[in-house]
């Protein structure tokens, strides 16, 4: 169920991130694609290159066994790209490349698009094609080197993200709102909530069961089903699932869950790659601690400190300005 998860994760980052640039449009007229990259880069890039600092001193000492190529691949976030040899240590990096390529082409594509209009027809058509594209892929084994490295491009996880911008861009428009709160909200929402929950776990566990044709349809069927439980939680926030999800260990757990991505990986490790030098770090349950400690530590040392200086960078220089095809 560990792609599920991040299915989840690109569904709600491309429906958060274009909410945002919708709002600060709004706000301020233009959406500024300068402070975009500001808040990004010090919201991501320091963690994640210090993370990789560690595995790399870590794997020079032999104490982890990280290929040199596939280091400085993910170091490039092209890790979901590279024909490196395997590493476990930097591998979850693949996520982290589709994100950035996403955060490196949309917020672009929303700046020169000006219409809502022709932004979701941007991005419906991208999904058909994207769609599409996978199936031609793998029926024809077209870029097809290696199993997990074609589920990981971006090219064939980039409807994910697109969903969730699909959703918001809807979202953001009076009519669909409308309708969207009308048909997700009511004495029926509860199990509305519930049955989209099931139904999305169900594809999830089930799709592979199916022949090749059946099961890459079911997978834009599984992101369909998960940007309609992002929206139930939206619109139903005082539901059993946006009750839930604003908890206490939740909302503890999502302040750290970046860091705990980052360094989970170096803890909870499949067997073959266990270390001989971090074997009592990496057996359970001192590998939940560890992850958690370095967590904590990552948020509270360099995390926090690096967000607060994005902001502050980016609301000094983060006058809006239009870009035109000239500029670009």
């Amino acid at each position: 169920m560990g792609l599920l998860g991040v299915q989840i994760f690109f569904c709600l980052s491309g429906f958060l991130i274009t909410t945002n640039l919708i709002n600060e449009e709004d706000a301020r007229g233009s959406a500024s694609l300068r402070s975009f990259y500001i808040r990004r880069c010090f919201r991501i890039l320091p963690a994640a290159l210090t993370f990789l600092a560690i595995a790399g001193l870590l794997g020079t000492l032999q104490f982890i066994e990280v290929d040199p190529t596939r280091w400085v691949h993910t170091l490039l976030f092209m890790a979901n790209y590279s024909e490196a040899p395997r590493s476990y240590y930097v591998m979850h990096f693949w996520s982290l490349a589709v994100e950035e390529h996403f955060y490196f082409i949309w917020p672009l594509a929303f700046i020169l698009l000006r219409q809502s209009s022709h932004r979701l027809v941007l991005v419906v058509a991208t999904i058909a094609g994207v769609a599409l594209w996978r199936a031609i892929a793998f029926k024809y084994q077209i870029t097809y080197t290696d199993s997990a490295l074609f589920w990981g491009r971006t090219d064939t996880n980039a409807d994910s993200l697109l969903f969730g911008v699909a959703l918001a861009l809807l979202f953001a428009d009076p009519e669909w709102r409308a309708r969207i709160v009308k048909h997700l909200s009511g004495k029926w929402a509860p199990l509305l909530g519930f049955g989209l929950v099931v139904c999305a776990l169900s594809v999830a566990m089930l799709r592979q069961a199916f022949d090749w044709k059946v099961n890459l349809f079911l997978i834009d069927v599984q992101f369909l089903l998960i940007v309609s439980a992002i929206i139930f939680t939206v619109v139903n926030p005082g539901g059993w699932m946006g009750r839930l999800l604003e908890s206490p260990p939740f909302r503890w757990v999502g302040r750290l869950s970046y860091s705990l991505y980052l360094y989970q990986q170096l803890f909870l490790v499949e067997d073959e790659w266990l270390s001989s030098s971090l074997t009592v770090l990496q057996d359970f349950p001192i590998n939940i601690v560890a992850a958690v400690a370095c967590a904590l530590l990552s948020l509270h040392l360099i995390e926090k400190p690096m967000i607060r200086i994005g902001h502050r960078l980016a609301t000094a220089k983060g006058q809006p300005f239009a870009m035109d095809a000239a500029r670009v």
